[in-house]
């Protein structure tokens, strides 16, 4: 009997032992699994960035020139494409009424001082006179004084109105302000032109240097340009890069455009690019200091907010973010970070904050 009594308690102790094994096996599988992740350590470094925008050419000096007084066109002496230097007549016009009230000026002003000399002369010789006690009474001499300073006025007046119609007639020639080239004539021989500024006259360029001007994001207003110098091309010389110089900026963002005017100078000795032109510009800038880029996986956007995720203690925390310049294969941020921290290389949003995290070595 006892045989018999071995014989069946070592089955039920190896099912036991079976057992236990098993509910040991199972106990780890109803435990979550740590997510497993690869890490990004920041650290400072230049911020630059190559913008494509486009620009246009303009003159670095241009004039539309009116008449200043009515008259009729009587000789046109340049046409467009003549190149002009600066005095250069370009027209004379025709104002017979013009030239009448000088003339009456001129003769009015000649009375004017023939009076004047003569009240003058009274005047000299009754001081003179008066010299002699009695033989002037004094308000004698005093009508005298002040008529000789009354027709001395009148004659300073004439002089001025006929300077004045002299200068109107030196209107009539019409001439160049700068050394240029005439892009515009509006007029022909015998037109009547007024100095209303409704009629253009002439247009005149100096086209000897040119502007290239372009509208800056207000995102890029901090940085700076390598080397102040930025390079171009243009449709019309296909394959051909030209370079210009930075030479201000308008210190002012339009509220329209959100952006600020960068003007660019380019000399144009040789007359081969034309203002009115495009210009395909790449603006090399930097950021004035070091900051943080990290691949565009790193950033997670969504509708109502844009955050990278970073890892404190095996822990993740959600911190906002703001994007700057974007590279090809990463994207400046700025946010409540530090060098050294370290971020989820590869973040979405399944990774909630505060998830304990395993780093993949």
């Amino acid at each position: 009997m006892k045989a018999v009594n071995y014989i069946f308690l070592v089955p039920v102790c190896l099912l036991a032992a079976c057992g236990g094994n098993q509910a040991e096996k199972a106990a780890p599988q109803g435990l979550p699994e740590k997510p497993v992740v690869k890490l990004l350590t920041l650290k400072p470094e230049p911020i630059a960035n190559k913008l494509n925008l486009t620009g246009e050419i303009i003159p670095f000096d241009r004039a539309n020139i009116y008449a200043r007084t009515p008259g009729y066109v009587k000789e046109v002496k340049v046409d467009i494409g003549s190149k002009v230097t600066k005095g250069q007549v370009l027209c004379v016009l025709d104002a017979p009424e013009l030239k009448a009230a000088q003339a009456q000026s001129q003769s009015n002003s000649m009375g004017a001082r023939s009076k004047y000399e003569s009240s003058k002369s009274t005047y000299l010789r009754l001081l003179k006179a008066a010299q002699t006690p009695g033989a002037v009474a004094d308000n004698e001499l005093e009508i005298a004084r002040n008529q000789m300073r009354t027709d001395s006025a009148v004659y300073q007046a004439s002089r001025s109105a006929t300077q004045a119609n002299k200068a109107m007639e030196d209107y009539l020639v019409i001439r160049s302000p700068f050394n240029g080239v005439v892009t515009a004539r509006n007029i022909f021989k015998g037109d009547f032109v007024d100095n209303t500024g409704k009629t253009l006259l002439f247009r005149v360029e100096d086209n000897s240097s040119l502007r290239v001007d372009v509208a800056v994001p207000e995102a890029y207003n901090s940085t700076t340009l390598k080397d102040n110098e930025a390079s171009f091309t243009v449709s019309a010389n296909p394959g051909q890069v030209f370079k210009a110089k930075l030479a201000r900026k308008s210190d002012a963002i339009d509220p329209q455009t959100r952006s600020e005017t960068w003007e660019l100078t380019f000399p144009n000795a040789n007359g081969l690019l034309k203002p009115g032109m495009f210009a395909q510009i790449v603006l090399p800038v930097s950021r004035p200091k070091d900051g943080f880029l990290v691949p565009f996986k790193a950033v997670v956007s969504t509708q109502e907010r844009k955050f990278v995720i970073r890892v404190v203690n095996g822990k993740t925390q959600w911190v906002d973010v703001k994007t700057g310049f974007t590279g090809k294969e990463k994207t400046e941020i700025a946010g409540d970070l530090k060098p050294g921290d370290q971020l989820v290389a590869q973040a979405n949003e399944e990774l909630k904050e505060g998830t304990t995290v395993q780093v993949k070595q």
